[in-house]
C-alpha cells in the first residue's frame, strides 16, 4: 500500500465504507457496502449495539478511525512484503491443476453426489441429510453472491472445504500472513437451474455439470476475505457502537491489498489444492475462461 494511492483510499473508507451494518463484513473488499451517511455520523448515533449504548464522540470517532487506519496499513505494508518474494505459479503447477477434465469430475460426482432436479427435490434431499447448507461465513472461507447456484453441498463436501482451508491457512501462518480466507463463488446447481444457465450462458457447460451433484464447488483467486477474528490490536478499544465499524475499515484495508497480491495467493492455495489433490482427495480444474479453481470431492472419506 506504499503508494500515492493511500490519502484516497483514507478518505475513502472514512467517508463511505466504514459505516456500520451491525455485523461482520465477508467477502472481498469492495463486495459490501452501505448507503448510510459518512461512517462519523454512524459511530455517533449508536450503531451497532444499540442506540445510546457507548456512543462516542465526533472527535473521538475521527482519532479511533486514523488510529484503525495506520494499524491496519501497517498490516497490509507487511503482508505485501511478505507476499512480495512469493514465486508465481509455474507452468507445470498449472498443468497438475488442470489434470483432470470435466469428463472425469461428472464421473466422480454421479458416483458420490446426489442430484436434485429441482428445489423441490433440493429440499428433501436436505432434509435426509444428502446435502446441507454451506455456511456462508467460517473460519476457512466466505461464500459470494452465488447467482444461478444454491449454497449446498454433500457433508463430504463441506469436509473436504475444511481441510483446504486449514492447509491454505496453514501455509499462510507459516508465512507469517494472517489467515485469510478463500471465496466460493459457484455450489451447486439444480439441472433446472444448470438448463436455465445453459440458455442465457455460453460458457456453461453443455449437458449435465458436475455442479448438479452438491460435489463440486468454484473457488475464486483473485480474492480473499479477511480473518474471521481480526488480529489482536488491529482496531482499538472502542464503544460498543463504534467496533463493527471500525472491523469494517480493517477488513477493507486487508482485503484490498489481498486483492492487490492474488497472483501470489493464488499460488500459496494452489499448492494447498495440490497437496489436497496428491492425497487423492479432490480432483482439481484451474479455469482457463474464469478465475477460479474448480474442485470436485475424490472419495466419501479422507
Amino acid at each position: 500500500m506504499r503508494s500515492v494511492a493511500r490519502p484516497f483510499l483514507a478518505v475513502a473508507l472514512i467517508l463511505g465504507t466504514a459505516a456500520c451494518d451491525g455485523g461482520e463484513a465477508g467477502g472481498s473488499a469492495g463486495a459490501a457496502s452501505s448507503s448510510a451517511g459518512p461512517a462519523g455520523e454512524q459511530l455517533g448515533e449508536g450503531a451497532g449495539d444499540g442506540a445510546g449504548v457507548g456512543v462516542a464522540p465526533g472527535g473521538e470517532v475521527e482519532a479511533l478511525l486514523n488510529r484503525t487506519l495506520a494499524t491496519s496499513l501497517a498490516l497490509a505494508d507487511s503482508m505485501e512484503d511478505l507476499l512480495r518474494p512469493v514465486p508465481l505459479m509455474r507452468p507445470g503447477d498449472e498443468s497438475a491443476l488442470r489434470r483432470y477434465s470435466n469428463a472425469e469430475n461428472l464421473v466422480r460426482a454421479r458416483r458420490l453426489g446426489a442430484r436434485p432436479r429441482d428445489a423441490a427435490e433440493l429440499e428433501a434431499l436436505v432434509a435426509d441429510g444428502r446435502l446441507v447448507r454451506l455456511p456462508d461465513s467460517t473460519e476457512h472461507w466466505v461464500v459470494r453472491e452465488l447467482g444461478a447456484s444454491a449454497p449446498y453441498v454433500t457433508p463430504a463436501t463441506l469436509a473436504l472445504l475444511e481441510r483446504v482451508g486449514e492447509r491454505f491457512q496453514r501455509r499462510l501462518l507459516d508465512m507469517g500472513l494472517p489467515p485469510l480466507r478463500f471465496e466460493i463463488s459457484s455450489a451447486l446447481r439444480t439441472a433446472e437451474a444448470q438448463a436455465a444457465l445453459r440458455r442465457n450462458n455460453v460458457n456453461a457447460t453443455a449437458g449435465t455439470s458436475a455442479h448438479e451433484f452438491g460435489t463440486t464447488v468454484d473457488i475464486a483467486y483473485s480474492g480473499y476475505a479477511a480473518p474471521l477474528a481480526l488480529p489482536d490490536g488491529l482496531v482499538p478499544t472502542a464503544p460498543a457502537s463504534a467496533r463493527p465499524a471500525l472491523a469494517r475499515v480493517a477488513r477493507e484495508v486487508v482485503e484490498r491489498m489481498a486483492a492487490r497480491k492474488s497472483r501470489e495467493l493464488k499460488a500459496i492455495l494452489g499448492e494447498a489444492l495440490l497437496e489436497t489433490q496428491s492425497a487423492g482427495e479432490v480432483l482439481v480444474t484451474l479455469e482457463r475462461l474464469q478465475p477460479v479453481y474448480h474442485i470436485t470431492i475424490a472419495r466419501e472419506n479422507p
